[in-house]
């Protein structure tokens, strides 16, 4: 074997082994390894395209392709060359795309030669993906020994993808978990604790009613004890109601906050998860009863709340335990009905009594009889949650055994609301961090009243949120909704037409309102209060509140058409996760750095609209970093070569963080080309001049004078002077000329507000 291939293969091992133990982040990974492959290769173009939920091959990572086909491309295992390559899962390598037997076809007018190389990514026999790469720089043929190296590395490959995305589970697991453990701290023990108190409560009075009015019935009582005996019943009956009353509010406001929590679920995911939970199979497994799950190829999702779904089913499966004996099994199955989704649980050749079917879930159950069965409790329970989540549930005997069906009903608008709360919340939880409030809140009008209520918010309390309802017109977010324009108030108590006193919940008198607008009609507001800084709102909080309402009204008209399908609406929110907490620990939301490039902007005469966009990409540019480990980016004796290559890929998981938020390509192409010199010596694509996006320009000599002028792990911070004198060094090389000069100019302005 060749020295120089033998190296090569060394080399790639090493490399992809040290990324393994240096980023865990998909776009990282993929980009680095296609990096790694068209540098060995000596290709110019490629890309690696990974299987996606549906079982399609879609690109995450690619060279040589527009930003807007990327979304758009999605191949069919099978299809195409690319295709028949993951469904055979052998390399391929085509000298000559017109004479080669398998490729068969015609040259792309895209490609510069005839040449390529495909190999599929596999771990063991699991396809992952494959590797495309394509157009060698020399306009040369790829050769076996390269073909060779693009296998080994997709070998590699599979490995760090692998790895990447266990560790990616455990961290959603781990997130799931912390959410549900203060959920259940929340509410769960209050509601345990209070039927506890409920059910000994109702009780006594009762007990007090029943002894009454079995001794009027079977004594023959004197006037005077029948009218004390009375007294007793209409005592007790009075504390029942009032207790009734209690347990019926107590409904309501628990009805309620589901409804604030409701999100669009898988009911396979519900009872997989159901099933694997740690207290289900240690009870399956004492009684030593299996339990078989049988769902359609494709199920409708429903509405609800996740962590009240699994105790729903919880309840079932463990109330099922009176009727179930050792060595049974219990089958649920799920399917889709044209008004509802179902779930039907069946004990296999068992029944229920006659007499206990018609108040199998009836809350009047709890107290027939003598005995305190507590799984009488758990059905009512189950009864209660799915009764909060529009649905209904029943018992009978089959042939087959006990037979409990579920029904979710399907409802469009519940799903569009469900699909608004959950958007909007992540939405306002990454609006809080970029723009660093304590409190903000978003209010849609309703449809029948028209009133504006508050559907999504972060720092507000539950119980105002609840009680919040305003007419349009009425105070300032209701006119903000009628006028159709945005507020900026410095102090409330001195702001002309309003002047009212600052309420306490308030940590300053200054706050934004901005209207939410959908082709042409407002449907509700963004309020902005208590700056984490406690300064007042600005011009500058002003245009990123904007751009950032647009955002938010783009995505809630998408979802009011029905333009969000489903799996695209999971890709969201999946993404909106990630994006909520990359934010939550992004460091660079230095106020010097906005102020520097506002100026910049306005000193070279661009619009009002690309200012609000520099502002909000400056926020946002190097969100990818958040996506590189931690203790790369600490090094304080310097990198390697397989740390600065992780660290140049940081632009492409920037890109996908806030892919969900963005419905065009300017601001993507902005975070993706902030690294490109003007000479086109930088990356990702060595752009050059005025290929780089202005913006982009702008911000490549903002970030590099606010890096210089700041402590890094490796270095001390240089003086003012001493960056400014290094980015006009870089004039024409590293730096657009025409914004380093005017940079000194601008920096100056700055320093002296």
């Amino acid at each position: 074997m060749k020295k120089h291939l033998v190296e090569a293969r060394i080399s790639i091992i090493k490399e992809v082994a040290n990324a393994i133990t240096s980023t865990n982040n998909l776009d990282s990974i993929t980009n680095l390894i296609l990096d790694l492959a068209l540098s060995y290769t000596k290709a110019r173009n490629g890309s690696i395209l990974l299987i996606d939920k549906k079982g399609d091959l879609v690109i995450n990572a690619s060279r040589g392709i527009e930003p807007e086909l990327v979304q758009t491309i999605r191949v069919k295992v099978g299809e195409y060359i690319c295709g028949k390559v993951a469904g055979e899962r052998a390399p391929l390598l085509v000298k000559d795309i017109e004479s080669d037997r398998q490729a068969g076809r015609k040259k792309s007018g895209k490609y510069k030669t005839g040449s390529f190389i495909c190999c599929p990514v596999l771990m063991k026999d699991k396809l992952l993906g494959v590797i495309n790469i394509n157009d060698k720089i020399d306009g040369g043929i790829f050769t076996e020994d390269e073909l060779d190296l693009i296998n080994i590395l997709a070998s590699q490959t599979a490995i760090s993808l692998e790895q990447a995305r266990l560790i990616s589970e455990l961290r959603s697991k781990a997130l799931e978990l912390d959410e549900r453990n203060k959920c259940l701290i929340d509410t769960d023990i209050l509601k345990t604790e209070f039927i506890a108190r409920m059910s000994h409560e109702l009780r006594t009075p009762l007990n007090s009613i029943k002894g009454a009015v079995y001794y009027l019935k079977e004594k023959k009582a004197a006037e005077a004890e029948q009218a004390e005996f009375i007294d007793i019943v209409s005592e007790e009956t009075n504390k029942v109601i009032n207790l009734l009353d209690g347990l019926l509010n107590f409904s309501r406001l628990e009805k309620e906050e589901v409804t604030l929590k409701k999100r669009i679920l898988n009911l396979k995911d519900i009872l997989e998860e159901t099933i694997s939970a740690g207290i289900v199979k240690d009870l399956l497994a004492d009684k030593k009863i299996s339990v078989k799950l049988i769902f359609p190829d494709s199920l409708s999702d429903i509405v609800g709340e996740k962590i009240r779904l699994l105790q729903l089913f919880m309840h079932i499966i463990s109330g099922a335990m009176k009727y179930a004996k050792p060595g049974d099994s219990i089958e649920i199955k799920a399917c889709d009905t044209e008004k509802c989704v179902q779930a039907g649980v069946l004990i296999r050749g068992r029944t229920i009594p006659d007499s206990e079917l018609p108040l199998f879930f009836d809350e009047r159950s709890l107290w027939y009889g003598n005995d305190t069965d507590k799984n009488k409790m758990k059905f009512y329970l189950a009864k209660k949650t799915i009764e909060t989540h529009k649905g209904t549930i029943s018992v009978f005997n089959t042939p087959e055994g006990i037979t409990m069906l579920l029904a979710f009903p399907k409802n469009r608008k519940d799903y569009r609301s469900a699909e608004i709360n959950e958007l909007m919340n992540l939405f306002l939880s990454f609006t809080a961090e970029a723009m660093s409030l304590n409190r903000c809140s978003l209010m849609l009008s309703d449809e029948l009243t028209g009133e504006l209520t508050i559907r999504s918010a972060v720092g507000i309390d539950e119980e105002i949120i609840k009680k919040t309802s305003l007419r349009t017109g009425d105070k300032i977010a209701g006119r903000v909704s009628a006028e159709n324009k945005p507020f900026l108030i410095e102090d409330i108590e001195k702001e002309p037409g309003i002047q009212k006193k600052n309420a306490p919940q308030y940590n300053t008198k200054s706050f934004l309102c901005l209207p939410v607008v959908i082709n042409g009609k407002t449907v509700g507001v963004l309020n902005f209060n208590n700056k984490a800084s406690g300064e007042n709102f600005n011009r500058k909080d002003l245009y990123l509140a904007s751009v950032i309402t647009e955002r938010i009204s783009h995505m809630i008209g998408r979802v009011l058409k029905d333009d969000l399908k489903d799996e695209e609406y999971k890709l969201t929110v999946k993404g909106m996760e990630a994006l909520s907490n990359a934010e939550r620990v992004y460091k660079k939301k230095n106020g010097k750095l906005t102020d520097l490039v506002i100026e910049i902007m306005e000193n070279m005469g661009q619009s009002e609209d690309e200012i609000k966009l520099a502002l909000y990409a400056s926020r946002l540019y190097d969100l990818g970093l958040t996506q590189i480990d931690e203790s790369i980016l600490s090094k304080t004796n310097g990198l390697s070569d397989i740390d600065k290559k992780i660290i140049r890929t940081h632009p492409f998981p920037g890109v996908r963080l806030i892919d969900p938020v963005e419905p065009h390509e300017t601001v993507k192409k902005i975070i993706l080309h902030h690294h490109e010199r003007y000479d086109g010596s930088g990356y990702p694509d060595g752009l050059k001049g005025n290929e780089i996006p202005f913006i982009s320009r702008v911000l490549s000599v903002v970030d590099t004078y606010t890096a210089m002028t700041a402590d890094r792990p490796y270095r001390k911070a240089v003086s003012a002077k001493e960056a400014i004198a290094e980015i006009r060094a870089g004039s024409g090389t590293r730096f657009d000329p025409g914004i380093v000069d005017v940079f000194p100019r601008v920096f100056e302005g700055v320093r002296s507000d």
